[in-house]
């Protein structure tokens, strides 16, 4: 295979691993509403269809850097992306144990990228870390968002009766699936196993670092924040006196608006010299969206205008996170390492947020829920503040 091609072959593993690693997850919280009726289910127990991808993603997590350090960072991809095709596959069987099982074994193949991501850009993108940050967590943002706006569409066509078109919504994402394995099947032909060292012992004494717990909580809530908007902010849009079809419409803009600071936080990461002020910017954006959103109902103008504030502020959280796994290591399989432990503890934490805010929900009112996602993005300014000072988040 020619340089060229390889790099061209390269840009379109990052580009199709990114376009799946949230898809699957984003296109079941836009027709949650109906879901719950065809599942016969309470809004605690639709929490956890968000919750249960993120529970693989903290058990699975730890794992995956030793796999890849085993067989290839490739050839663990390749894999990951068999898991989710097979996953999506059978998640067409529309059925409440099924549907829950099938959402497990698709969160197993998101960990595995989730973890290897930041590793693969360290790899191939060294000198480009803040721009190829920014692109791959753009492309992530560009799946979700149209993820979350077609899910209804495709479930009021009604095409092959309801439960098809309910499956047709939430799994068409297996067509990125199967592009994946032939793109990493392509790239694992070509791939060397970097020459490490057993790292159990290594990675075991991260948890000795405050900055280890620091980015994992980071992680955490953010993650938390994120996958709250995803599950829940369309019930919140039509509690707030909007019709579903604009409460989709809200959620999928909610992922579009995300780009900009995807892509343009982690480059400026990389150019100012006190990383500080980003905590901050993005913390503020959190505060005043959701303060905005507690007292807002039935003006779309006004309710846009927040839901755009919060996208902005998650969009770059999430780039800025993943930034540092990258920057704040000193090779890929550190960031491998880093990553995967983030991620673990830090999914754990943000797996109680989808059911808890069902289960306010079930017992109180949606402004109850908005209270505690305030006060997660106060406590994000903490952990992130900490985990962007100066040094490595593994000094030696």
């Amino acid at each position: 295979m020619t340089k060229k091609k390889s790099s061209i072959l390269i840009l379109l593993g990052v580009v199709f691993l990114g376009l799946i690693l949230r898809t699957p997850i984003t296109a079941v919280g836009a027709i949650v509403g109906p879901l719950k009726s065809i599942l016969d289910i309470n809004n605690t127990v639709a929490g956890f269809i968000t919750t249960i991808p993120l529970i693989a993603f903290a058990i699975f997590s730890p794992m995956v850097a030793k796999l890849s350090n085993k067989v290839g960072l490739e050839k663990t991809i390749l894999l990951a992306a068999v898991i989710i095709t097979v996953g999506l596959g059978f998640r067409f069987y529309i059925n409440t144990y099924v549907f829950f099982l099938t959402t497990f074994i698709v969160g197993v193949g998101i960990t595995v990228g989730n973890v290897l991501l930041p590793g693969l850009v360290k790899k191939y993108y060294p000198e480009k870390l803040g721009v190829m940050t920014g692109f791959y967590a753009v492309v992530m943002n560009v799946g979700a968002a149209v993820a979350a706006g077609i899910s209804y569409p495709l479930l009021s066509t009604n095409i092959g009766g309801e439960k098809f078109s309910t499956g047709l919504a939430v799994n068409i994402w297996i067509v990125i699936a199967i592009i994946n394995i032939f793109i990493y099947a392509a790239m694992s032909k070509n791939s060397v196993v970097s020459d490490v060292k057993d790292t159990h012992e290594k990675v075991h004494g991260y948890f000795k670092h405050s900055k280890m717990w620091t980015i994992m909580l980071s992680m955490g809530l953010q993650s938390a924040l994120f996958y709250c908007s995803v599950s829940w902010f369309a019930e919140i849009m039509i509690s707030k006196d909007f019709s579903p079809e604009t409460a989709g419409l809200l959620l999928s803009i909610s992922q579009f608006a995300q780009f900009p600071s995807t892509f343009i936080v982690p480059i400026l990461a990389d150019k100012v010299h006190n990383k500080l002020i980003i905590p901050v910017v993005i913390t503020i954006g959190y505060l005043v969206s959701l303060v905005g959103m507690l007292y807002t109902s039935g003006n779309f103008v006004l309710m846009l205008t927040f839901i755009i504030i919060f996208a902005l502020a998650g969009g770059g959280s999430f780039s800025y996170v993943m930034y540092l796994f990258s920057v704040k290591s000193r090779n890929e399989s550190e960031a491998a390492d880093i990553s995967g432990l983030a991620q673990s503890g830090g999914y754990l934490l943000a797996a109680i947020f989808p059911p808890l805010l069902g289960y306010i929900r079930d017992i109180s009112d949606w402004n109850k829920a908005l209270y505690v996602l305030i006060a997660t993005s106060a406590v994000l300014l903490v952990t992130l503040i900490h985990c962007s000072s100066k040094g490595n988040i593994i000094e030696k």
